[in-house]
């Protein structure tokens, strides 16, 4: 009977440690020690870079942020659709080409700013993604994201989140990888957690 109770407080014991430690990965993080998060009530979360192998990558990204952030209730976030186009007139008028990527300067984040009443707007990029088909390897996303003042163009925060399948303790027992839009969340929700 001992060695029954002993067996199920070993297997317990492992079960948590693979919950806390799950996926392997790394988060670091920069807040501007001046930065006044009070007075924003209103972000706007732009189109998101794809360095990934995955065409979709950033929307899909961009998507998980979306929802991680409203889910928090800090900040209103302004409908992706919308932020779409009002930046397609800002770029328009600009005479800059659809699709192409632009750099977001001071004068331009204060034409987003007032077009979509907002205080600041967050910028990422999906750095790692894997594809659908890379199926034995070990899995990373990677995503870097920034929020910026749109009056000033001040960095108030910016986040690197680094999340892999494969963590040590997974490979020690021998549990199944996490999937990507797994390792998606977790990456936004440790991005995100540096912040609020």
């Amino acid at each position: 009977m001992y060695n029954w109770r002993k067996m199920k407080l070993r297997n317990f014991i492992l079960i948590a440690i693979v919950f806390i430690w799950g996926c392997g990965g790394s988060t670091i993080r920069y807040i501007n020690p001046s930065a006044n998060f009070s007075y924003i009530k209103r972000v706007a979360i732009l189109p998101f870079n794809n360095l990934g192998d995955d065409r979709y990558a950033g929307e899909r990204v961009r998507s998980a942020f979306t929802i991680d952030l409203m889910s928090r209730e800090v900040f209103e976030v302004v409908e992706q659709g919308e932020v779409t186009k009002a930046l397609g007139g800002i770029f328009r008028e600009a005479g800059v080409e659809e699709g192409r990527a632009v750099p977001v300067d001071k004068e331009t984040l204060k034409l987003i700013g007032e077009k979509l009443s907002i205080q600041a707007v967050v910028l990422g990029s999906v750095d790692e993604y894997p594809s659908s088909g890379s199926g034995g390897e070990s899995k990373i996303v990677s995503i870097s994201v920034r929020m910026l003042d749109t009056s000033s163009g001040i960095i108030l925060w910016q986040a690197k989140a680094t999340k892999t399948s494969r963590s040590v303790v997974r490979r020690l027992i021998g549990v199944e990888e996490v999937d990507r839009s797994e390792l998606t969340k977790d990456a936004v929700k440790s991005a995100l957690d540096t912040l609020l």
